[in-house]
């Protein structure tokens, strides 16, 4: 007689606990292989675990169903169709299985929330065809009770996905995917019928549905044996993700690694460091949106700096290509950035913090380019400017600049207050020069400056900077007068710029021969002229070498007695091929080219050595030049002619311009005293001309004073000439010193000279200047000796009527 059984009233509780607890391992099971796979990168080999993911999750729903099946009245035995129990499982596989895994290789939150849905529609498919497989059983469906729990499953499914913090927790995947399974299973079951025969029911112990949960039981334990297979797995895995990120963390490049899926998969604290951002702001992954938006907002990017960098690095992804570059940071900092392709796998990007080498190969450059003391540009900085003004065509001139006197700077002050004076320098020129002008210090006291002016707007400008730089200046107490000399030279044609700057020089040198404290254009002739004078240069050191001087000697007469006392020694250079080439153009040569000491020494040597063999009474006078006046040679050369000579030293009188006096003054007196000292005698030589001065009389020793031939010319006929020709003679009186003029060439010249009471007197009217050879010395004293006998006996009717002439 059949009987109708209720199954909701007929349930085992034991084997409903152990159907829920083979549930919740299976769901454990499911939830650490979900995580792990959810976790995986893009291209890792993740085909086994997929597999354990989906035989765990569709045998899990299939032993929990056939288990709860057994919790029905245990003392039935119910008999299932063995095709029908093969194919609930694999529908279980396919049906719940299979959209697990699809749950964690979705990459937005709708697709793993729709691949929910799908499982939690699998459990109850699984629980149809299970049910559907019982034998010698009618089973009714009650179709409310069937739709709530395949609602309630796929709820519960897609609740688990659709919150962040469910879906990646193990417990919480576990709790909710048993709660999901068994709600379908018990909710639908609720109302279903089975209607079966108690003679069928109680035949044989070992029926078919006690094979069934034997299976089942089995295939419980084989999720236990895997779960634990899989945990060894994962300590193995968290143990070399361990050695990894002590790795990631040794690195001192920040580094990140995000997968072809565009995740952030790993990263290490440097990266944090370099980026500002705390450790807790991100994490393993995050997609590429969710990794920028947290490293913008500790950085303060813009949106459209955010929006750059995101749509770059996407490309960078898809590209998959590797490139280096380097970032400049909103704070200054420079990083350097790589981009290595893993292939198959994603990116990695390290950033290296190369903000001090760029510092200090900034500072190298600048040091390249650059002068260290006055910041100005240097000579490779000047050298490649000339070199893009000139590719480019654009007119623009020149200008060499050079201190006056700043070595006497240098060794009256020292070289703190001439690096000062640079700087000073410095300043002023870059406050002066127009826009575009580039200035250059090319070593020592030269500095040059490239202006877009141009001819005589150059001009201009270097007078400028003449009147500019010539202000006095005080620096560290001193009161300093700088002045400067200006060489300009244009661009123009085809010049090179080594040709402009030649030009430069040349004319730079020119503004010095011409007296200084002035600019100086170029102008054609200068090359040829400055090759001339660098000839000169190389044939005066052949000439001190083979001894192409000779000395004049031209007479010095006294007045009183007409007799020549001595002969002034006058250089003169017997060129091999030039002639005779006067001293008023090698002289100054020598003195710049540094021979003129060399020279010195030999006129001093070759004059003694011709005094040695006049008659006693008669002396010679040697010029010396400011350069020998500072050496501290000239004593010596002049104690070793006489010794070598023999000859006496108040037989030599040596001859200084005022000029040599200005120069370093207690020097120079410190060496007239030592020269007076051995018996030379000293003159003062051309007075009244340069930058004479009454003082030179009062603060130096001398024996004799030379007055200018300027004097004497016009004194005839200029009564302030002769009032200055009147004073000079009365002071040397005064002082005891001898008065000699120079340049007489007239007779009323003479007997003016003669009238007032000059001592002696020196010009072609009492001798020309004459190379002494076959005793034509001694012929001159015994012509002058005769003449001036003459001129002694007329001079007595004479003086009288000069006085009345000259007198005022």
């Amino acid at each position: 007689m059949p009987i109708l059984f209720n199954l909701h009233f007929q349930h085992s509780g034991f084997l409903i606990a152990v159907a829920i607890g083979i549930c919740l391992t299976a769901g454990w099971s499911v939830a650490l292989l979900a995580v792990d796979l959810g976790d995986a990168f893009e291209g890792e080999r993740t085909g086994w675990r997929g597999c354990a993911l989906a035989l765990a999750a569709g045998l899990g729903v299939w032993t929990t169903h056939f288990i709860a099946i057994l919790a029905y009245r245990p003392d039935l035995l119910l008999r299932y169709d063995a095709w029908m129990t093969v194919l609930s499982a694999i529908v279980g596989v396919v049906a719940v299985g299979l959209p697990m895994v699809a749950v964690t290789r979705a990459r937005t939150r709708r697709a793993r929330c729709i691949a929910a849905a799908a499982a939690g529609a699998g459990i109850w498919c699984m629980h149809a065809v299970g049910i559907t497989g019982m034998l010698d059983c009618a089973h009714f469906f009650s179709w409310p009770t069937n739709i709530a729990g395949i609602v309630l499953g796929t709820v519960v499914m897609v609740s688990w996905q659709r919150n962040e913090r469910w879906s990646r927790s193990r417990p919480a995947g576990a709790l909710l995917f048993a709660m999901a399974v068994c709600a379908t299973h018990f909710v639908s079951l609720a109302g279903d019928v089975v209607v079966a025969s108690i003679d069928e029911g109680r035949t044989g112990i070992m029926s078919q549905g006690l094979f069934a949960a034997c299976i089942a039981l089995a295939v419980s334990a084989t999720c236990l044996g895997s779960l634990l297979t899989f945990t060894r797995v994962k300590a193995a895995r968290e143990h070399e993700a361990r050695a990894l990120r002590a790795v990631l963390e040794s690195m001192t490049d920040g580094l990140v690694f995000i997968d072809n899926g565009g995740r952030l998969r790993h990263f290490n604290m440097r990266f944090l460091d370099l980026f500002d951002t705390p450790a807790e702001a991100i994490e393993s992954g995050l997609t590429i949106d969710d990794f920028l938006d947290a490293i913008a907002r500790y950085r303060a990017w813009t949106a459209e700096k955010r929006a750059v960098v995101g749509g770059a690095m996407k490309q960078w992804i898809d590209a998959d290509t590797g490139f280096d570059r380097e970032c400049e940071m909103e704070d200054g900092r420079t990083y350097h950035m790589q981009c290595r392709p893993v292939v198959g796998q994603g990116i990695v990007l390290t950033f290296t913090d190369i903000s001090a080498e760029r510092t200090a190969l900034s500072n190298l450059k600048h040091l390249a380019y650059h002068d260290s003391l006055t910041g100005l540009g240097n000579r490779r900085a000047l050298r490649e400017q000339k070199e893009v003004r000139i590719e480019l065509g654009f007119p623009f001139s020149l200008l060499l600049i050079d201190l006056d006197e700043f070595k006497r700077i240098n060794d009256a002050f020292g070289h703190g207050v001439g690096d000062k004076l640079l700087v000073h320098i410095a300043t002023e020129l870059t406050a002066l020069l127009p826009a575009g002008s580039v200035i250059a210090r090319m070593g020592g006291d030269e500095i040059a400056l490239l202006s877009c002016e141009i001819g005589d707007a150059a001009t201009a400008l270097a007078d400028a900077i003449v009147v500019r730089l010539s202000a006095p200046v005080v620096i560290e107490g001193r009161r300093l007068l700088p002045s400067c000399s200006i060489g300009i030279a244009g661009f123009a044609g085809d010049l090179s710029p080594e040709d402009l700057m030649k030009r430069a020089d040349m004319a730079l040198y020119e503004a010095k021969r011409l007296g200084r404290r002035r600019a100086q254009p170029y102008v054609p002739g200068l090359a040829e002229r400055l090759a001339e004078r660098q000839q000169i240069v190389d044939d005066l050191h052949e000439a001190v070498h083979t001894a192409d001087f000779v000395l004049a000697f031209q007479p010095v007469v006294q007045l009183s007695s007409g007799i020549t006392t001595g002969y002034e020694a006058l250089i003169r250079w017997n060129h091999p091929t030039k002639g005779w080439i006067p001293p008023a153009i090698f002289i100054p040569i020598a003195e710049d080219c540094g021979l003129i000491e060399e020279i010195g020494r030999w006129v001093i040597m070759d004059a003694c050595r011709q005094l040695s063999g006049w008659s006693s009474h008669l002396n010679v006078a040697i010029n010396v030049s400011a350069a020998q006046l500072k050496s501290n040679a000239l004593e010596h050369h002049l104690t070793q002619a006489i010794f070598v000579h023999g000859v006496a030293a108040e037989r030599i009188e040596i001859e200084i311009t005022e000029t040599a006096l200005i120069d370093d003054a207690d020097r120079t007196a410190a060496t007239i005293d030592r020269i007076r000292r051995i018996g030379v005698k000293v003159a003062l030589d051309d007075f009244g001309t340069g930058q004479s001065s009454l003082s030179h009389l009062r603060d130096f020793q001398f024996d004799r004073i030379k007055i200018d031939r300027s004097f004497v010319v016009r004194a005839g006929y200029d009564p302030r000439s002769m009032a200055v020709l009147r004073g000079i003679v009365g002071v040397g009186k005064e002082l005891g010193v001898l008065t000699h003029a120079e340049g007489v060439e007239t007779r009323d010249q003479l007997d003016l000279l003669r009238m007032i009471g000059c001592d002696a007197v020196q010009g072609y009217l009492v001798g020309r200047p004459v190379v002494p050879g076959n005793d034509q010395i001694e012929h001159f004293e015994r012509v002058l000796r005769n003449a001036a006998s003459r001129r002694a006996r007329r001079g007595t009717r004479d003086v009288e009527a000069g006085r009345r002439r000259f007198a005022a």
